[in-house]
């Protein structure tokens, strides 16, 4: 509602509109002569301050001319197109969309900052700076701008996106984009080709990566899941997470694959694996060291273990054991560990010829974490339940040169049989 105020003589009327937006004055025609200092007194008894020069230029832009009995503007903040809402800025690139992400190459993703899980994708906030328009009411206050529209902002949180008191949170790590409808989406798994990544190239994703073919000769650091459709071969592969094989693993030796969590894989060929968790395989693991923490499982009756060296923390089911060649499969404390200290004992080693103690001191960090791992899991396995026996099982055949232990007891095959079954001995 406006508001309005008069001089004692009742021939100057102030009006103030919009609250407190804009002041109007109207001079009434009468016998009395207006005096400046009249129309002053009454600007100072309804305390306006400011916008006399804004006045001055919406009576230009307008076209308004200053006559009796009819108002104009005497001071004024802002016209009724400028506005002083919640302006929404954004903490990355609003122009990139998921298709354009999608088409990238690894390389070019190296260049585009990604979000963390937590991280503020883009908030609501007041800059006066880049408000239009006055920054104060013509009284001299700051105009406060409108409160969000918590309803219709929470619309803009796409996938994997939260909202909360003026602010989109990523709900996971990866890369913030916008979608067709405008919506603060993250994009936390990546598509590429394998034909996409050049032979001795360094792929490194923080994020779940598919890869789509046949990879080969490649150093692979995936701080997630990696998933490849066809065979890796001559790689060097880390994953933080799991690591699905649809094809094979194939002559991935120095340093091999070390995966933090669990290995699903139609065979191992030739290669050198190291698995946190447990490994399950569809047909074959031949002429390979394997060494992890968890269980080996072979998923079908013909899966063999053959002229390789597998050790396991837990039990093992497979098909077949042996062949022409000589093969080793144990339950022992902990391979992955003992595996991991071995590994990076040797690259010391190295450093040390080489003087690099920048290296030595991170590596020796490791070292000092994987031997403290190694006796918690000697101390769980001390502590286990009497009744959790560890289990080897070949359902189909067992062929000589073949050599079980489980533990400190050691089961050498001499002759062919069907199928076996041992225990852990007390």
């Amino acid at each position: 509602m406006n508001k309005i105020l008069k001089n004692k003589s009742g021939n100057l009327i102030l009006e103030l509109r919009k609250e407190s937006a804009s002041a109007w004055l109207t001079i009434k025609r009468s016998d009395r002569l207006v005096d400046e200092q009249d129309i002053l007194d009454l600007l100072e008894e309804a305390g306006i301050k400011t916008g006399f020069s804004e006045a001055i230029q919406m009576m230009r832009e307008r076209g308004l001319e200053k006559d009796f009995d009819i108002p104009f503007p005497i001071a004024v903040s802002h016209n009724e197109d400028s506005s002083h809402e919640l302006k929404l800025h954004y903490h990355f690139d609003a122009t990139l969309t998921k298709g354009q992400i999608s088409i990238l190459g690894l390389k070019d993703l190296a260049k585009l900052s990604y979000a963390n899980k937590g991280d503020c994708l883009a908030a609501y906030s007041d800059n006066i700076f880049e408000r239009e328009g006055s920054i104060y009411d013509i009284f001299g206050e700051l105009i406060s701008p409108m409160a969000v529209d918590d309803e219709q902002a929470q619309r803009l949180a796409g996938t994997k996106v939260g909202y909360e008191a003026g602010e989109y949170i990523a709900l996971a790590t990866g890369y913030p984009y916008l979608d067709d409808d405008g919506q603060i989406c993250i994009l936390d798994s990546l598509t590429i080709k394998a034909d996409c990544c050049d032979a001795d190239e360094a792929i490194r994703s923080p994020l779940a990566l598919e890869i789509i073919g046949d990879i080969e000769n490649c150093n692979i650091a995936v701080a997630n899941t990696l998933k490849v459709t066809g065979n890796i071969k001559d790689c060097s592969v880390f994953c933080e997470k799991d690591l699905l094989v649809e094809g094979s693993i194939i002559g991935c030796v120095n340093p091999g694959i070390q995966v933090l969590g669990d290995l699903q894989v139609c065979s191992i060929i030739k290669s050198r694996v190291l698995v946190r968790h447990d490994v399950r395989f569809r047909d074959s693991i031949n002429d390979s060291t394997l060494a992890l923490d968890g269980s080996i499982t072979g998923l079908t009756e013909e899966s063999n273990i053959s002229g390789s060296v597998c050790q396991a923390a837990n039990d093992i089911r497979i098909g077949i054991a042996g062949g022409d060649s000589d093969t080793e499969i144990e339950i022992a404390i902990s391979p992955f560990y003992r595996a991991m200290l071995m590994q990076m004992t040797k690259e010391l080693v190295r450093l040390r010829d080489e003087n690099e103690d920048k290296a030595i001191a991170e590596l020796q960090e490791r070292i000092n974490r994987c031997e403290a791992e190694l006796d918690k899991q000697l101390n769980a396995f001390l502590q286990r339940d009497p009744n959790d026996k560890k289990r080897v099982l070949v359902s189909t055949k067992v062929y000589p040169k073949t050599v079980f232990r489980i533990l400190k007891h050691v089961y050498p095959i001499k002759n062919a049989q069907r199928g076996i079954e041992l225990f852990e001995k007390e």
